[in-house]
């Protein structure tokens, strides 16, 4: 009887320890991390309104978190550079060449790299959490850089270990546009997901000078999490002047309105 009682109390003592670690310090043996307390609501400021205030609640107890700091963090610069936008349902069609071969990946230096090619230039961009893009110009065999990395909104979402990129070009200029994507587990059968649409540009008509971040958009939608390296693509209705931006995640697929 003593035996079965000091069973039935570690068992209390077990739960109370994993539901505490999963409610504040935000671990769980959940493969993408303990659901957050919110629920899927038809109002997503509702719900990222919940998100910051439990993620807050999660990093009082593990990084001295503070309602100043998260404040600032929210508010971040990178943040302020992209506008929330609607998505609408919309058939996908893929204008990369390489669309057909492998998905559009490659593996260079023992790196996988999502990659997109127009007009003399090729475009990499590799597929972990701290990316970083390449593009080479064939004409002049010119490498030049992007720096595409931490383009979250959350520091501590589910991040998908790859990107993609599609090159376009608008008034003689060439813009490189990256989706990044994240997730926010949710109570429920449904999870929070989360694309940043990253639009890098050429300070000059040249695809060797320098690119910066000229614009960015997010968009939400539910869905489950799936981190497979198929699971989402990125395209644009067409290569010049593009006037949307078309997400394919999953068996769903979405545009975006460049021009909102």
């Amino acid at each position: 009887m003593k035996k079965v009682s000091f069973i039935f109390l570690l068992l209390i003592i077990g739960y109370s320890i994993f539901h505490f670690s999963e409610k504040y310090l935000g671990v769980s043996v959940r493969r993408y991390g303990a659901p957050v307390d919110c629920h899927v609501n038809t109002d997503i400021n509702k719900v990222i309104e919940c998100i910051n205030l439990n993620y807050m609640k999660f990093d009082a107890y593990t990084k001295d978190w503070s309602e100043g700091l998260s404040e600032r963090y929210i508010g971040a610069k990178l943040n302020k550079l992209y506008r929330d936008t609607n998505i609408e349902f919309s058939a996908f069609s893929n204008i990369k060449a390489c669309s057909n071969k492998n998905n559009c990946q490659v593996h260079i230096k023992n790196n996988n790299y999502r990659i997109d090619s127009y007009q003399d230039l090729v475009a990499y961009i590799r597929l972990q959490s701290d990316t970083q893009g390449y593009t080479y110009n064939r004409s002049n065999s010119f490498w030049n850089n992007i720096p595409a990395s931490k383009l979250w909104r959350f520091s501590r979402s589910y991040k998908f270990p790859y990107h993609d990129i599609i090159i376009s070009q608008k008034d003689g200029k060439y813009i490189f546009y990256v989706l990044s994507m994240e997730a926010v587990p949710l109570k429920g059968n449904y999870d929070l997901l989360i694309g940043s649409l990253t639009a890098f540009c050429s300070a000059d008509k040249f695809s060797s000078s320098k690119k910066y971040i000229c614009g960015g958009y997010r968009f939400y939608f539910y869905d489950e999490i799936n981190d497979d390296i198929k699971n989402f693509s990125l395209s644009l209705d067409r290569r010049e002047n593009p006037a949307s931006a078309l997400i394919k995640y999953g068996n769903s697929s979405y545009k975006i309105d460049l021009n909102d």
